[in-house]
């Protein structure tokens, strides 16, 4: 046998291994790469006159919570959770609460409310299934006792000192803030009081303290002037104010007096209030500190701010009360 011979044998033994090894790695890497099952996806539909926070969906002992703030008649796409679940729908004002729930196979989910929230169901080929739900309201009933009044609460508190004023064990919502009702401007709300870690460093170890405080009702002109009268009674006074089409910013009107200043503010919310359109936003301020904040994102001092959103489209009214620290630059 000739060298030629027996070297074309060598090389092609030598591209058999090859071959396989390369054919052998290729099938390994698609036996890892290969996908699992798409996730399946769940269409949330708001059939309601109401806002929707949040959900939360429970299997068994564990809950977890889809943030959507969507007003009525919006939607949103989330993935399916599956299996059975029970459903917690936060309304702002109301949490809605829904049994049993078979997710696994649904592709929509549709809110809506009659006398009692529902909840439609919607399938492959057009299946459907409708579901009846209880609401627990978060305002008090016209028979319940007096509720604590804001005034009672500061942000920077210990959230131990704030629940020691509430229920012993309050209900909360998906961002771990306590749900109560408080008293203010003469109505009664429903309030969420927020906890957050404060500090340069802060740890697992550093308390809870109260961050800021949500007010929420519904939205009419009644409950609008009350509570602009009361924050003027305590000496506050427009800021900012933010309209469909309209920015005022009441810090660079220096030669309009502040009387002139609120009657313009209150026609202009008169005209949105009429249109039903939009969202409007209205930050108020301590009077003697409005010269202090023409830079709105660096209080040059320690100051406690309300901030007064309104929602028509779900005739909802809802007000933060947080503080704002002295901003380093003016230190």
């Amino acid at each position: 046998m000739t060298k030629d011979v027996w070297f074309l044998r060598i090389y092609a033994a030598i591209c058999l291994v090859l071959a396989g090894a390369i054919i052998a790695g290729a099938a390994s890497a698609a036996h890892i790469a290969k996908p699992g099952p798409e996730p399946q996806i769940l269409t949330i539909v708001n059939a309601t006159g109401e806002d929707i926070l949040s959900m939360g969906f429970q299997t068994g002992r564990s809950m977890h919570f889809v943030r959507f703030d969507m007003p009525p008649a919006g939607r949103d796409d989330i993935e399916n959770p599956g299996a059975v679940a029970n459903l917690r729908v936060d309304t702002g004002l109301a949490l809605w609460i829904f049994k049993d729930v078979p997710l696994a196979k649904a592709q929509s989910v549709t809110l809506r409310m009659g006398e009692k929230p529902m909840l439609e169901l919607a399938f492959s080929k057009g299946e459907q299934q409708r579901l009846t739900g209880e609401a627990q309201s978060l305002l008090p009933g016209p028979d319940a006792g007096p509720v604590c009044a804001l005034d009672r609460f500061r942000p920077g508190m210990p959230m131990k000192d704030v629940c020691t004023l509430l229920s012993a064990t309050p209900q909360r919502d998906d961002n771990d803030a306590v749900l109560a009702s408080l008293g203010f401007a003469g109505m009664v709300w429903a309030a969420r009081l927020e906890p957050a870690q404060r500090g340069e460093k802060p740890s697992s170890k550093t308390p809870l303290v109260l961050d800021h405080m949500e007010l929420r009702r519904k939205l009419d002109q009644e409950t609008l002037d009350k509570l602009l009268n009361a924050l003027y009674e305590q000496k506050y006074s427009p800021w900012q104010a933010e309209l469909p089409g309209l920015d005022i910013n009441f810090t660079q009107m220096p030669s309009m007096d502040l009387n002139k200043q609120k009657d313009m503010l209150r026609q202009v919310l008169e005209y949105f209030m009429s249109a039903s359109k939009g969202e409007a936003t209205i930050m108020l301020a301590p009077t003697e500190m409005l010269p202090k904040l023409a830079d709105a994102d660096a209080p040059s001092s320690d100051v406690q701010l309300f901030t007064i959103t309104l929602r028509p489209a779900s005739k909802n009214i809802v007000v933060d009360v947080a503080a704002y620290q002295e901003s380093e630059e003016s230190r």
